[in-house]
């Protein structure tokens, strides 16, 4: 990893005059071709009173700025976006296929690689989260383009009101029966049902995760409690003698619900050809 550099300059007084690129280049001592490279790839942030913002372009003065926040690391800016697939365009929303080792949203020091500024750039129109997937898991996720489809798909998830399945390869022979874990996790109540799909070579299994609540890792942290660890799991499976040959085997297979228009949808993708080990 590069070293990390920050930068927070309060803009008040004469240097009000001058442009974001010249307060940035001044105290930083990188070049300006870099720092405008950073603005464009977000790791510049432009701030007024509790509101910040990304500063993607310099402009002649800094008006209008009480504060500028400058987040340097190299390796991140040199960092090349994963392509992606958009399933279906709803207008209001839209419907997007996340590989494996994206991020779903960027950080203060670059989100050029996010799957929601690739996607915005791809359809030049504005992208906003409302949920998340793992960085190593893969499969389908949704981007909202107006306030209203935003909020609406929001309350879905925070309500529990979208069907999520997920398929994910775990290891050892599942049982045939439905297992249900019921576990809390970050002492939240936390629910999610397993259901074995078939049995594969290697003494894994392919199983279907149904969650009813959203915590953290859920299908990671639930299948592990169940003895059944997801396959490339290294945080919540592996042990320190045995690693997988395989990436984190989860990808989120299925979403349904009613749109904000009462229409309803129901999204599904053939995970056999994102899941490296079920094939």
């Amino acid at each position: 990893m590069s070293d990390v550099q920050e930068y927070h300059l309060s803009i008040d007084g004469e240097n009000t005059a001058l442009s974001p690129l010249d307060l940035l280049t001044e105290c930083s001592g990188l070049s300006r071709s870099t720092i405008k490279q950073a603005m464009s790839r977000g790791a510049v942030w432009r701030q007024r009173g509790k509101k910040v913002l990304p500063l993607r372009r310099n402009s002649n003065n800094s008006e209008g700025i009480e504060q500028l926040h400058f987040y340097y690391q190299a390796d991140i800016l040199a960092q090349v976006p994963l392509p992606i697939e958009r399933l279906k365009d709803l207008n209001d929303y839209s419907v997007w296929l996340k590989p494996r080792g994206m991020r779903s949203q960027g950080s203060r020091f670059g989100d050029h690689c996010a799957l929601v500024r690739v996607a915005e750039q791809a359809i030049d129109r504005p992208c906003r989260i409302v949920h998340r997937l793992d960085q190593d898991a893969c499969g389908l996720i949704l981007l909202a383009h107006n306030k209203i489809a935003a909020r609406h798909l929001s309350e879905l998830f925070a309500e529990h009101r979208i069907e999520k399945r997920y398929h994910i390869v775990v290891e050892g022979d599942f049982p045939e029966q439905t297992q249900v874990a019921e576990q809390a996790l970050d002492e939240k109540p936390a629910y999610s049902e397993f259901t074995k799909l078939k049995t594969l070579d290697g003494n894994r299994s392919l199983v279907e995760a149904h969650i009813k609540t959203g915590r953290k890792h859920q299908v990671r942290r639930h299948a592990a409690l169940l003895g059944h660890p997801v396959v490339g799991d290294k945080r919540y499976g592996e042990s320190a003698t045995f690693q997988s040959p395989y990436p984190l085997q989860l990808c989120a297979q299925q979403l349904r619900f009613c749109d904000h228009r009462e229409q309803e949808q129901d999204f599904r993708i053939n995970s056999q050809a994102w899941l490296d080990a079920s094939r």
